[in-house]
């Protein structure tokens, strides 16, 4: 077992990896020229100097660092001599700065990386959805260093995996154990543009992302998404192992240093008693279980910097924002016990169905197969249910209609019409 561990740049995070098969962890800045796979606010607030800094404290470890390269849109700035002089300046300096290997989103930059930087490792992005042998060999005909296989769609297709594997000769393959993306999400590719661009520096636009809020919208109103994700759960592992697959990432670089440690743990182990979501919840991460780094990940100076954007978005809907972040613990840390409960145990023998049985031809919902280990084991607090659904119905009726947007003289007048209408009690 070979494990790549998402970097929070917490010193704390090195020390407790030590007993765990660790060979590298992956991050980048805050947000650079080209941006990456996920947005500047959900990320760690680092400069070059701090990145620099923990990668050599990693390698006084012997644990490698990986840095992301891996936005999957940069507006074609990469064919301009702009783009071309940003591009050398941030090899040149990860190079410099013994930064191991880079993970890149797009071929150019593979080729690139690979002819300019021979000594850098070049690793494919999970964002470029390979799942295919055709695939892998195209990205190993490229040079590729290793390749992140699909994290959306192919993790139960065992047929598939097998033939992949065997595609990729001696190019790594690497899986990502706890991404919970809905299974064949049709919109995977329009949300690692926008990511890319939600980290890209100078970005003009605001930090909305749409899509994971219409994600979560839909595990809430059809709770089989949380099981038909592409998750693999600790006690499966040896099933891929048997495949040849021993080198697996673990997701995200938002998550506190206790909750990303306990991550490692329950995967090096093979097992974890606990709630699921623990495990693949890029979210609603205990309060308790944060150290002062990410509690400042949701501090008020967070939320100013990142959304207080008075010419972007109409701030007098902004409490729609805010209501959904702390109802949902996904701006504000979870007090009290996730809503949500998934017993990791209740999900043994899950995994059966699917080594023998393939998903690609077959209609959900006319299988339902995950839809009965759903009504068996998802377990939704009802009353938190209940507030969360009207919650979802008013911000994305407020961005779907564009009210988010609208002016200030115009909310400012619905204002005070529904104020005079509930002091008159006549209707506005």
């Amino acid at each position: 077992m070979k494990l790549s561990v998402a970097c929070n740049f917490d010193d704390a995070l090195l020390d407790g990896l030590a007993p765990y098969p660790v060979y590298e962890i992956y991050g980048k800045l805050t947000a650079d020229y080209f941006g990456g796979g996920r947005p500047s606010f959900y990320l760690p607030e680092v400069n070059r100097r701090v990145v620099k800094r923990y990668a050599g404290k990693a390698h006084e470890r012997g644990i490698g660092f990986n840095y992301l390269l891996n936005a999957s849109s940069m507006g074609n700035t990469e064919f301009s001599k702009a783009g071309q002089r940003h591009l050398e300046g941030m090899l040149e300096w990860l190079d410099d700065a013994g930064v191991d290997s880079v993970t890149v989103a797009n071929v150019y930059f593979l080729r690139l990386v690979k002819r300019r930087y021979p000594r850098l490792k070049v690793r494919v992005s999970s964002h470029r959805f390979t799942d295919t042998p055709r695939k892998i060999r195209f990205w190993v005909d490229n040079g590729a260093d290793y390749i992140v296989v699909s994290e959306v769609n192919i993790h139960r297709e065992f047929a598939v995996l097998e033939a992949m594997r065997k595609a990729a000769g001696d190019t790594e393959l690497q899986l990502i154990v706890n991404n919970w993306c809905r299974t064949d999400c049709a919109i995977a590719g329009n949300h690692a543009v926008a990511l890319s661009a939600a980290s890209q520096s100078g970005n003009k636009g605001f930090p909305l992302d749409y899509c994971s809020v219409v994600c979560n919208e839909l595990r809430l109103r059809e709770p089989v998404n949380y099981l038909r994700a592409n998750w693999i759960r600790p006690e499966d592992l040896h099933i891929y192992e048997a495949l040849g697959y021993e080198n697996f990432k673990i997701v995200e670089r938002n998550t506190p240093t206790r909750i990303l440690l306990d991550r490692v743990k329950a995967y090096a182990a093979r097992r974890y008693d606990g709630n699921l979501l623990d495990l693949v919840q890029n979210y609603a991460y205990p309060e308790e279980k944060m150290g002062e780094q990410a509690k400042d990940a949701y501090s008020g100076r967070r939320m100013r910097k990142y959304f207080f954007k008075p010419h972007k978005v109409n701030l007098l809907k902004f409490d729609k924002i805010v209501r959904f972040g702390k109802t949902a613990s996904v701006l504000y840390p979870l007090r009290g016990k996730n809503p949500v409960q998934i017993d990791n145990r209740s999900l043994d023998g899950f995994i059966d169905h699917f080594l023998n049985q393939s998903c690609q031809a077959l209609d959900c919902e006319e299988c339902r197969y995950c839809h009965e280990w759903a009504a068996r084991t998802v377990k939704i607090d009802p009353s938190w249910r209940g507030e969360m659904e009207p919650i979802y119905d008013d911000l994305l009726g407020e961005i779907d209609g564009g009210g988010l947007w609208e002016s200030y003289a115009k909310t400012s007048r619905e204002k005070v019409g529904q104020w005079l209408g509930r002091l008159t009690g006549k209707r506005p």
